[in-house]
């Protein structure tokens, strides 16, 4: 049985506008919070601000951990690098096919309209793979990740 165990965390670059959305938010937050003795629509506007400022917060530093255990591969999503929501658990032998980005495996899979789970960095190093021809993800894979993966199921997932 296999027991294979690799993380992989990959950190998505700062969120510059979820920043400054934060910083004005809650600004409009506190000044909202000294016209509370005037009016209760102030009141309201402080909490409004103040759940915005928190969810732009949350969206300013965005990390994924990609997670493969026996068969199985996990992301996770970090947020504010305090955060973790599970998004989604992939089992191997349901993936159809997986390569790097413009690799020539993956041409007979183009004009497919499927749903884009998109869970890179935005950078380099990325690799696609359909799943269930339902799910069409993006990854940004080490090469660890991709030969365990690889040895699972090597006839669907290539590394070049």
């Amino acid at each position: 049985m296999d027991q294979t165990f690799i993380e992989v965390l990959v950190a998505r670059n700062r969120n510059m506008a979820a920043a400054v959305m934060k910083v004005v938010c809650a600004i409009l937050a506190a000044f909202s919070l000294l016209m509370v003795p005037s009016s209760l629509v102030f009141l309201l506007a402080v909490a409004i601000f103040g759940v915005a400022a928190y969810y732009s917060y949350l969206q300013e530093w965005i990390e994924y951990e990609y997670s493969y255990v026996s068969g199985e591969l996990t992301v996770d999503k970090i947020m504010a690098r305090s955060r973790r929501k599970s998004m989604a658990d992939y089992p191997v032998e349901k993936i159809e096919v997986a390569a790097p980005e413009g690799s020539y495996h993956l041409d007979g899979y183009q004009g497919r309209d499927c749903e884009v789970k998109d869970y890179s960095s935005r950078k380099t190093n990325t690799f696609i793979i359909y799943y269930e021809g339902q799910k069409k993800l993006i990854l940004d894979a080490d090469r660890g990740l991709m030969e365990a993966l690889r040895s699972t199921a090597p006839s669907r997932i290539f590394l070049t």
